[in-house]
């Protein structure tokens, strides 16, 4: 039912105040979303077999504390089940204490390469024993949109997509996008804690692409839509 994981903080995926950083944060649900998988025959290494491949579609982070260099956390995962096109998965993190300091829920959905369409499930969580607890007060994440009545987003960024920045479907990974954004918050910004950051993912972007990133400020919550060349790529909120 859980799958989990005790981990040393390591230095190499803190930021500059040695806390976990958010990105990193992503980067670990991503893994061991994965080798829970795994020990169901339905992760990366057998689903590459059959071209196929996991994507996230939705995503929901709640960060109430992020741990400190060398601090010891324990990383726990659940499967909640299949709507049969969405698997939904829960995640903490969890303090010395056994006190969750980092929780999420996510949305997933399993792709072909060749024709880059989501497919439907068709028996593939059946080997999962699901728990229906969630890990966040988020029991359902719904579509994001830009308010209309906010204002145009300012354009902060554009950049082409580097080779470092691709997974093992070609398509730039998830846990980039989290990089961008916190990456192109204002000089000096001090984010306090509980925040809360939102993320759909609407189509990948490719190598070499041109990314645009557009941020609108309003009351308590930051916006920001994420392009390439042919459409919105991620649309997210981080909100505090």
């Amino acid at each position: 039912m859980f799958y989990t994981q005790q981990l040393i903080t390591p230095n190499y995926l803190c930021d500059q105040h040695d806390n976990l950083s958010p990105w990193s944060v992503v980067r670990l649900f991503q893994e061991i979303a994965g080798l829970h998988s795994q020990t169901r025959s339905i992760g990366f290494s057998e689903l590459i077999k059959q071209g196929r491949a996991w994507v996230i579609c939705r995503a929901y982070y709640r960060f109430d504390h992020l741990p400190y260099e060398a601090e010891p956390i324990t990383l726990r995962t659940w499967s909640r089940g299949t709507d049969g096109l969405f698997a939904f998965r829960d995640s903490q993190i969890l303090d010395s204490q056994g006190t969750p300091i980092i929780a999420s829920t996510t949305y997933w959905a399993i792709m072909e390469l060749s024709s880059r369409h989501v497919m439907r499930m068709h028996g593939f969580m059946d080997s999962f024993k699901c728990y229906d607890g969630y890990a966040t007060d988020r029991h359902q994440l719904d579509r994001l949109r830009l308010p209309k009545d906010a204002g145009d987003p300012e354009t902060v960024a554009q950049f082409s997509v580097l080779p470092s920045m691709l997974d093992h479907t070609n398509h730039v990974n998830n846990a980039e996008y989290v990089r961008w954004i916190f990456d192109t918050l204002p000089q000096g910004s001090n984010i306090p804690t509980p925040y809360h950051l939102c993320l759909e993912y609407q189509q990948e972007t490719q190598p070499s692409e041109q990314v645009t990133i557009r941020r609108l400020h309003t009351p308590g919550t930051t916006y920001f839509q994420i392009s390439n060349p042919r459409s919105t790529a991620v649309l997210a909120t981080l909100s505090y």
